[in-house]
């Protein structure tokens, strides 16, 4: 540790400039806060920009949400951009986002945060000690070892994401392979890769994994592409009827049993797709237990065997010293030859900067879970930190989430309005970790899941922001009936945009969705003629 460090004083430090940080960073601006962004890389956007030997994007990856649900609420995408906009489309339009309000004026680029510190004053009460160092353009070599910045804040955002440390299984034999075996971190292209022609295998059945199997075996001609999966997948189109399928999410939707709702959409998925099962897919969950896997033409190269799903690795094996690749078998008894196995195995929160007290008051590493109220904030530290995109949404996009959390951060940190007591918060944390179990597939992966519309609602009501039928009337069907976007988060509250009403009539409105509300309203019609013909 340097023996002078430089030291400085701000209102807020935010941790991170990819989508969350900046929504933090421009929300806390709007409001008036003395804010620093610390960023190790020298870029913005986070895993949306491309890097070649770093974290972040394949070359080729369009974002599985359509962008009316995965937008900054007061920043819509050009008209022009697709459905599901390409990650070059999601880099400039963060880029955009980010000048549009001088976002980058207040960003320390290539500055890694070594340790983070809680101190108390007495006059001041709880503060925050963010040492830090700067690196090198890789953004993990410091630079000079001996040399520490230390910023003294008030409060302090997390937005490094839960995407920070990939988890690399083991599998028996794995240290006898002879070809390669990467992360789907250090996964670009086939090509950059340098795997065309080549025996693929894919551990893992998420997005991920289908987008590095298609592009295997469309893109790079390989001899043979599997994907190994140990629970199966039910596989979404990108479009069900004409739209792009997250727009079927609505607040509707949620008055119905999810049980219910699964078995819908269950149907409608076999109706286009046909049975998971004739895929070998093999699902051991209900679609609304997990988060599904979006794949425009997976069931296609399936279909013309271009890619084969098989069961969960059950060891790799070198037979001969002459064989190039390994053997792998997997538990349902088949065995195939590789020469590189793509780990699409996810990720586990990882946040090494925190001080082991800390990380014991908010971490259970074991099962990749936060002991956080509403995945925000911690009931033994209150407001002063806040852990911006520390979810995982059901459906729909994070940005949305991670938007809303730093607003009521502001909100929270302005003193408009507080957080309940401790006792209260932990009871919550408890009973969201009861529904959490109860709803989704067990498995670490689901330990941060939240529907993103009933999530929003809920946190957005402890500021004003949540949007009420009677206060929108000229768009309370789309409320009900309708995905509307992130822009309806925007219709009141404190920081309303004046721009989105119109921004939500924009949003289209599902067919199934709208002849269902149609019928409700004829068949509420109905029943009240029907009680008025006995009182007259």
């Amino acid at each position: 540790m340097s023996s002078n460090p430089r030291e400085s004083t701000v209102d807020v430090v935010v941790i991170g400039a990819g989508i969350s940080g900046l929504a933090a960073a421009k929300c806390l601006l709007d409001d008036g806060f003395k804010v620093t962004v610390l960023e190790r890389s020298g870029d913005i956007g986070g895993l949306w920009t491309y890097r070649e030997n770093d974290y972040g994007v394949m070359r080729f990856t369009h974002i599985n949400v359509s962008k009316h649900n995965y937008c900054f609420s007061d920043f819509p995408f050009p008209d022009d951009v697709p459905d599901y906009p390409h990650n070059k489309d999601m880099a400039k339009y963060i880029k955009d986002y980010a000048a549009h309000f001088k976002l980058q004026e207040h960003i320390k680029f290539f500055t890694k945060v070594k340790r983070l510190e809680k101190t108390e004053s007495s006059e001041k009460g709880t503060l925050w000690k963010v040492h830090c160092q700067r690196v090198e353009d890789d953004g993990k070599n410091v630079k000079s070892p001996e040399e520490e910045e230390i910023i003294t804040a008030r409060y302090v955002a997390i937005a490094t994401g839960h995407h920070a440390s990939p988890v690399d299984p083991k599998f028996r034999g794995e240290e006898t392979f002879k070809g390669e075996i990467i992360h789907s971190v250090k996964y670009k292209d086939v090509i950059f890769n340098g795997m065309e022609g080549k025996r693929v295998l894919i551990i893992g059945i998420g997005n991920s994994a289908v987008d590095v199997a298609v592009n295997c075996a469309s893109q790079g001609r390989c001899e043979s592409v599997y994907i190994s999966t140990r629970s199966g997948a039910w596989v979404v189109p990108n479009y069900l009827f004409g739209l792009p399928t997250d727009l079927y999410a609505c607040r509707a939707f949620f008055y119905i049993p999810w049980k219910v709702g699964s078995a819908i959409f269950e149907n409608i998925v076999k109706l286009i797709s046909g049975p998971p099962k004739r895929w070998n897919l093999n699902p051991k969950m209900r679609l609304l237990q997990t988060q599904p896997t979006v794949s425009p033409c997976l069931i296609h190269h399936i279909q013309r065997h271009d890619i084969r799903v098989v069961s969960n690795v059950q060891e790799i094996r070198t037979n001969s010293p002459s064989i190039d690749g390994s053997k792998v078998t997997f538990v349902d008894g088949q065995s195939a030859d590789f020469d590189v196995i793509v780990k699409c195995t996810g990720y586990k929160i990882d946040l090494p900067f925190l001080s082991e007290d800390l990380k014991r008051t908010i971490l259970d590493e074991d099962s990749n879970s936060i002991r956080l109220y509403k995945n925000v904030f911690n009931p033994e530290i209150g407001h002063s930190l806040a852990f911006i995109g520390f979810a995982q949404p059901a459906s729909g996009g994070l940005l949305s989430m991670s938007e809303i959390q730093a607003r009521w951060f502001t909100e929270l940190a302005r003193g408009r309005c507080s957080l309940p007591t401790p006792l209260t918060m932990k009871e919550d944390i408890r009973e969201d970790e009861e529904k959490v179990r109860s709803r989704y597939y067990h498995s670490n992966r689901h330990t941060i899941q939240k529907d993103p519309i009933l999530y929003n609602d809920d946190i957005t009501s402890m500021f004003g922001a949540k949007p009420e039928l009677l206060k929108n009337p000229t768009v309370a069907w789309r409320l009900l009936f309708g995905s509307c976007g992130t822009y309806q988060w925007r219709l009141q509250g404190p920081n309303a945009w004046s721009g989105a009403k119109e921004a939500v009539l924009k949003v289209p409105v599902t067919g199934m969705w709208h002849y269902t509300g149609v019928a409700l309203v004829v068949l509420v019609g109905l029943w009240l003629l029907y009680i008025l013909s006995f009182l007259f």
